[in-house]
């Protein structure tokens, strides 16, 4: 028996000799979860979160700004003479002329219109690194200028729940440094469409499964190997609980909402795969639905790095996002959680306001969007501020903790101790 595609589900934050030597079963973590959501009792979290999650979209590579909330000013257009969004393309945004999206976000602009849509510009933290490994450590650990071995989220799970709960945090697409805590654990999920055993053509499958399971016991004398055996129980409960709320997402769709923007991005990117926001946002959405007690959701998709030929690969990208989370917020409303849920985008740095040619390289101050019934939505906060550059770079004259601040009020704190003190929060979401 293999896994398909050689990808296995992973734990943040906990080192496979511990696994053994402390007895902590990742298998019995998440059984207990199970049983609490069954019993009624899924929430963890003594604050005023209650049952509300938290979904952070990834938009990794470093997400050009500039072409996905674009100004209306002539010295945008003179800096891009051939990547600049026409004045014309632009899809207008309600309570502002000085900003219009990217043509490939036009299935956000009815989110906007409700006031469930604000955007958040010229952030990013102090010292914006360009490298893509040190502003990421940064936009993980939110901690700048220094070396943290905990994620900003890691830390939240670490004051909020009395016993570690794997199924409170659950990462999709790609691991994230940003859930690792010194007592939490999170689940990951690196492909959903892969998320299943997979038995030889024409085997009995069951019989395989446990003859599959026998091998984890009696456990070896040798930590790594009886880490390694314990895994396979864990792995196979891990299908088991999650596989559900994946073939859902595969199958299900929004019959309003969402419309043919949404449903015709999902069939152009495929089925459910670890390369979509359509697909690991469904996913996501079929994980809420399970009410297990999930609190946080963190969605990975890769390819913002767009040194060469951005004209045509951001927009792709783009156009994925705004029909994946359009159709999510439709997903959640159906579900009667719309008042629960809160997304929160995030990329490590903007791009160069200069083009290159056929791209823009590395910069510094970029835009997030957050969206969700909670937010003070309908209006940009922040600008693009194109008048003092730094080095051919947007300054970030916002700090990304203000979002994170924002959110994890939202969530119900504790939010100061967590980010190691306190950030505007800029009216971006109601308590």
């Amino acid at each position: 028996m293999m896994f398909s595609r050689r990808k296995f589900l992973g734990l943040t934050g906990v080192a496979a000799g511990s696994v053994v030597a402390g007895g902590l079963a990742w298998r019995s973590m998440v059984d207990d979860s199970v049983n609490r959501a069954v019993d009624g009792d899924a929430t963890t979290t003594p604050g005023a979160g209650g049952n509300r999650v938290l979904v952070v979209v990834q938009l990794a590579g470093g997400n050009d700004g500039l072409n996905t909330l674009v100004p209306v000013d002539g010295r945008y257009h003179d800096a891009r003479p051939t990547l600049g969004v026409p004045d014309a393309d632009l899809v207008a945004l309600s309570g502002t002329t000085s900003y219009g999206l990217a043509p490939a976000l036009a299935a956000l602009a009815s989110h906007w219109a409700a006031g469930r849509l604000v955007a958040v510009d010229g952030i990013g933290f102090p010292d914006q690194s360009r490298s893509h490994f040190r502003a990421m450590d940064t936009w993980w650990s939110a901690t700048p200028g220094t070396q943290s071995p905990t994620g900003w989220l890691g830390r939240w799970l670490d004051a909020t729940e009395a016993t570690p709960d794997p199924l409170r945090a659950i990462a999709l697409g790609a691991g994230s440094p940003a859930l690792v805590g010194e007592r939490s654990n999170a689940t990951v999920v690196l492909d959903p469409a892969g998320f299943a055993l997979q038995a030889p053509k024409g085997a009995d499958a069951d019989r395989l499964t446990k003859a599959f399971l026998a091998t984890s016991a009696p456990l070896a004398d040798d930590p790594w190997l009886a880490a390694a055996q314990q895994a396979v129980p864990e792995t196979t409960d891990a299908v088991d609980h999650l596989a559900g709320a994946i073939a859902s997402a595969q199958s299900a769709g929004p019959e309003s909402g969402a419309g043919a923007t949404g449903n015709t991005a999902r069939k152009q990117a495929g089925p459910v795969t670890g390369e979509t926001f359509t697909g690991l946002l469904d996913v996501a959405s079929g994980v809420i639905d399970l009410q297990l007690g999930t609190q946080v959701i963190m969605v990975s998709v890769s390819g913002f790095d767009t040194h060469t030929d951005q004209a045509t690969r951001q927009p792709q990208l783009l156009t994925d996002l705004a029909a994946g989370l359009d159709r999510f917020l439709t997903r959640v409303q159906q579900q009667g959680r719309a008042d629960d849920v809160l997304v929160l985008t995030t990329s490590e740095f903007g791009r160069r306001v200069g083009e290159n040619g056929s791209g823009t390289d590395h910069g510094n101050g970029g835009v997030v969007f957050i969206a969700g019934a909670g937010v003070q939505g309908g209006r940009v906060v922040g600008a693009a501020d194109l008048d003092h550059l730094v080095d051919g770079d947007l300054p970030s004259t916002l700090d990304a903790r203000s979002a994170y601040a924002a959110a994890l009020d939202w969530l119900g704190g504790p939010t100061d101790e967590v980010l190691d003190g306190s950030f505007d929060r800029l009216g971006l979401v109601t308590a």
